[in-house]
């Protein structure tokens, strides 16, 4: 570990999470090729937690006017017990082929909101962040981050650009929170991980300062299409990081059909 890897994971921090600001998600998933790069693989999970856990502050108390505490209340019951299944499981879960089916779900975002230009494809109701917090961070936890997977659901409840980008910061920062005290218990921080976090914590934090100007100047549609487009980018990422799992799939369905990973295809 040196000064240069460091910086690099602040600037990456602060790239990955202006975009994140600007289309309310996905900084996770950009991050990973990075954190990956300079610190392996193992090191992902705990390092973007606790970068979402120092970023969220800074972007709560920017917004602070724009949370919806009425989706808070619903969202973060599920949510916590989410996070904290999902970080028990974190060291002994494989998770490959739910990063596959959520990244085409992601995909399909563009096709649900027309590209950006239609506001809703259904009437989300309040409670259904009560079960979807805890799908999505149980998630989470177990493969570092889903991407903007709730998104379509804040979108179809009408929510603003801005009450979106802050509802969605507190759930998070809750959550992440959670998952911190879980990972702390079952040692996955060493002395470097924690350095890398928050190094791209910082970077992420900062980027708060940078974005929310550009956020207040976007109209609803240049939102929606920025968030859609992200969507379907980080839904593109996912599915390539198991592209060699899909090709190996491949050559045991042409090879006749045999198991993969203990799964009887035939």
């Amino acid at each position: 570990m040196d000064w240069l890897q460091l910086g690099l994971l602040c600037g990456a921090g602060f790239l990955a999470w202006t975009l994140n600001t600007l289309s309310a998600g996905g900084a996770g998933l950009l991050l990973i090729p990075a954190v990956t790069f300079l610190t392996g693989s193992a090191a992902v999970a705990p390092v973007i937690t606790l970068t979402e856990l120092m970023a969220n502050p800074a972007r709560i108390l920017a917004f602070r006017r724009d949370v919806d505490w009425s989706i808070v209340r619903w969202y973060l019951p599920g949510a916590i017990v989410g996070a904290a299944a999902g970080a028990w499981l974190f060291a002994s879960a494989r998770a490959e082929w739910l990063q596959i089916f959520i990244g085409l779900y992601l995909i399909g975002a563009v096709w649900e909101f027309r590209g950006g230009a239609r506001e809703r494809s259904y009437r989300a109701r309040r409670w259904w962040f009560l079960p979807a917090g805890l799908i999505v961070s149980l998630l989470s936890a177990l493969m570092g981050t889903v991407g903007p997977v709730l998104n379509s659901l804040y979108l179809n409840y009408g929510s603003s650009k801005e009450t979106l980008v802050a509802t969605k910061s507190v759930g998070s920062f809750v959550t992440d929170v959670v998952k911190i005290a879980v990972f702390t218990g079952l040692g996955v921080f060493s002395g470097k991980t924690l350095a890398f976090g928050l190094a791209t914590g910082f970077g992420a934090a900062l980027s708060t300062l940078a974005a929310k100007p550009w956020l207040e100047r976007m109209s609803g549609r240049q939102f929606r299409t920025a968030v859609v487009a992200l969507m379907a980018v980080s839904g593109a990422l996912m599915i390539w990081k198991q592209h060699e799992l899909i090709i190996a799939l491949y050559h045991q369905l042409a090879s006749g059909l045999p198991s993969l990973g203990g799964i009887a295809w035939d």
